[in-house]
């Protein structure tokens, strides 16, 4: 227990009072012996003894009174935090923490959002916890907070303004990423008083980050930085349904006038509600041009595709939403999902085959072509075949891939060659084959940093021995689309020779990527990201030489998926995650020219592009909002256009008890006080930062106590 005014506590002297009143009123008594009373003496023995009893029982309700006034001016505290406030008078640090990420959007049945309700929350503290001469800063709370006002202001008007002006962003939540923000500004701050008001609506997902193990020390020192206010603003747990659509996938990653795209986007239901024909729209440059239907279980999901021809040669945006999104769900940013699609004349590829087999049959570079182009009429991949076997004279910029069938071996020059082609962005894929040396191809591109990995002896198996390739060992996207066996099985082809993989010693696992693995566990296709470009590493043939997928109807697709993704290089990416940079290749006549970028809230954004060895590229860095993004070069025609997606973990909504989750993250929780009752925040936050104060109950004592008094000293003096 504390004291708030413990100068009062002198008036503690005053229960002396009743006490000498006591004293003095104590008579003298005279003796007289008088034998005819002598009979009444053991009767006035048992009377003074009652009277006695009488008068102690009243000094003590007397003395009782005079305590609980004085009490009552001290102002005596019950308290519950560890962290004490110097004194009632003290100025005081305060940290508030806005939660803005997109989930604050949410609406309840109050008809406000859970961000205006974090608003007014903060206008509360600002305005009546805080007082003159207090300091505080303003952090944005998300996966990548901001600060309002970073150093200590003491104009909270300033900071009131601060945070009416403030808007829900389009970022996920992260209370580890935004708790290290405020932990910089407590321990930069040298007021002794520190407090820290986190506004939150309590997403489970926000925790993900705690739960390593790395992050409880740092709760722990957290939670003895500053007194911890944890205010909870956001609607029921019941009332947290949400539908969303995911950032949409461009199934297949060529797309020409000659070939549709598909497109794919996965829908979410996060309730317990199911969902019959629910209705998603395709839009392009802001037409409806598709509708589909789908059905959700609850807490399931479910996949809208669309199958769209573009008619000409540029790039272009749009988005897949549900229909009528402002009435299926209170949380409206994710009801929709932007996209960007690339469409290109036609994919430039250099077939490179040294021993072309004169029999179709047993050529590889015959399937190969096929595969690019079934037919005679323009196709959507152009090949080039080239039999020599050097690349002398070539000039790699005209191709957006490279493809070897067959390779005896590399040249260390034309490896060199290669290791400039892939790393400003082109593709190369190798398919080798009897006439393959491993330890000459190991040799070259090893050293050349291209090899995904090396390969060991060639392995030939009976028919009974024979391998398939494994769908379900698929990984990353680009052989994404074969996972689904139903709609085409590429695992019933059988392969009885085969080059054993073995992922190459130097390469950065965050860059080696097996895409696919053979019915044995055996890699069967492995990629690795090389500067801006990649390389693809086949364990089978391009060919029918030990392999019989050829001439399975799966094999022109998947040639055709991989051409296409290896063609489409990192300055074809148009669908972004936030945070991640822009790269785009753009014509020599646009060296040097200012490039202008426009965000999705209409603000824009000017930088030159740069002319070096990649040739002229124009890199874009910041993409913090989600939504369209369109680029002009200035003087020129060049325009393009890209997507950022939402982060899709913040549309899932689940509510979890904040001391619980503070526990279980390392928070100590002497230190920490939830607010959930909002209405009524100022005493709250008095109650958490103080304790609970005794001076009513005193008072309200005081009155019952005074009338059993009054009530006690007339009865008694009537007996007495």
């Amino acid at each position: 227990m504390t004291f708030l005014n413990p100068g009062m506590l002198g008036a503690l002297a005053l229960i002396g009072i009743p006490i000498l009143i006591h004293l003095l009123r104590k008579k003298r008594v005279v003796v007289v012996r008088w034998a005819a009373m002598e009979f009444l003496r053991l009767s006035q023995e048992r009377q003074k003894r009652r009277l006695r009893i009488e008068e102690i029982v009243l000094l003590a309700l007397r003395c009782l009174i005079v305590l609980c006034v004085v009490m009552a001016f001290v102002r005596p505290v019950l308290r519950s935090l560890g962290i004490p406030i110097p004194g009632v008078n003290a100025r005081v640090y305060a940290v508030v923490v806005l939660d803005n990420s997109f989930s604050m959007g949410l609406k309840g049945s109050d008809g406000k959002t859970s961000f205006q309700r974090a608003q007014s929350a903060a206008q509360e503290i600002l305005s009546h916890v805080l007082k003159p001469g207090d300091a505080a800063s303003l952090v944005f709370l998300s996966n990548k907070p901001e600060e309002g006002i970073g150093a200590p202001s003491y104009d909270l008007r300033l900071v009131q303004r601060r945070v009416l002006g403030a808007k829900p962003s389009t970022r996920a939540t992260d209370y580890l990423e935004t708790a290290k923000t405020v932990s910089r500004l407590l321990k930069a701050s040298k007021i002794p008083a520190k407090e820290v008001y986190w506004i939150t609506d309590d997403q489970a997902n926000a925790w993900e980050s705690s739960k390593r193990e790395s992050a409880k020390s740092f709760w722990k020192e957290f939670g003895g930085l500053a007194r911890l206010t944890w205010v909870s603003v956001g609607t029921d747990a019941k009332e947290r349904n949400n539908l969303a659509v995911e950032p949409p996938i461009l199934a297949n990653q060529l797309v020409t006038p000659q070939l549709s795209a598909r497109l794919e986007a996965q829908i979410d239901n996060f309730s317990d509600k199911s969902y019959s024909d629910l209705l998603v729209n395709l839009i392009v440059e802001g037409k409806k041009v598709g509708t589909t239907k789908v059905n959700l279980t609850p807490n399931g999901s479910a996949t809208a595709r669309f199958l769209y021809r573009f008619s000409q040669p540029r790039t272009y945006t749009g988005r897949i939403e549900l229909q009528n999104p402002e009435d299926i769900d209170h949380l409206v940013t994710d009801n929709s999902a932007p996209f960007a699609v690339p469409v290109r004349e036609q994919l430039k590829v250099l077939l490179i085959d040294p021993h072309p087999n004169p029999d179709p049959a047993h050529s590889e570079s015959f399937y190969l072509l096929t595969a690019m182009a079934p037919s005679t009429e323009t196709e959507s991949i152009a090949p080039t075949l080239r039999t020599e076997d050097s690349l002398v004279g070539v000039n790699l910029r005209d191709y957006s891939a490279v493809i070897y069938a067959n390779p005896s071996h590399i040249s260390d020059a034309d490896a060199a060659l290669l290791t400039e082609y892939v790393k400003t962005g082109g593709g190369l894929m190798l398919f080798p084959s009897t006439a393959t040396s491993p330890s000459a191809l190991n040799s070259s591109l090893t050293n050349a940093g291209l090899l995904p990995a090396n390969l060991a002896t060639r392995k030939v198996l009976s028919d009974t021995d024979s391998l398939s390739l494994n769908p379900t060992s698929i990984t990353g996207t680009v052989l994404a689309p074969f996972k689904d066996t139903s709609l085409m099985d590429i695992g019933g082809a059988r392969f009885t020779a085969y080059f054993p993989l073995e992922l190459a010693t130097d390469a950065d696992l965050n860059s080696t990527l097996v895409l696919m693995k053979l019915s044995n566990g055996d890699p069967a296709f492995v990629e690795r990201k090389v500067g801006q470009g990649r390389v693809i590493l086949s364990a089978i043939s391009g060919g029918t030489e030990g392999s019989q997928l050829p001439l399975r109807s799966s094999y022109v697709p998947l040639i055709y998926q991989l051409t296409s993704y290896l063609g489409a290089g990192v300055s074809s990416q148009r669908n972004l995650k936030q945070d991640e940079g822009l790269v785009l290749k753009l014509p020599l006549t646009d060296s040097g020219k200012p490039v202008q970028v426009t965000l999705p809230d209409g603000t824009t954004s000017s930088q030159n592009s740069v002319l070096n060895a990649q040739g002229v590229t124009f890199g874009f860095k910041n993409t913090s909002q989600t939504g369209i993004y369109r680029v002009q070069v200035q003087g020129s025609k060049t325009q393009e256009g890209f997507a950022v997606g939402l982060p899709s973990q913040e549309s899932n909504l689940t509510y979890t008890d904040p001391s619980q989750a503070a526990a279980q993250a390392g928070v100590p929780s002497n230190n920490l006080a939830v607010i959930t009752n909002v209405e009524r925040l100022t005493a709250s936050v008095q109650r958490s930062r103080f304790g609970v104060e005794l001076w009513r109950p005193l008072i309200w004592l005081i009155v019952p106590l005074m009338l059993l008094e009054s009530f006690l000293a007339q009865r008694f003096g009537r007996r007495g």
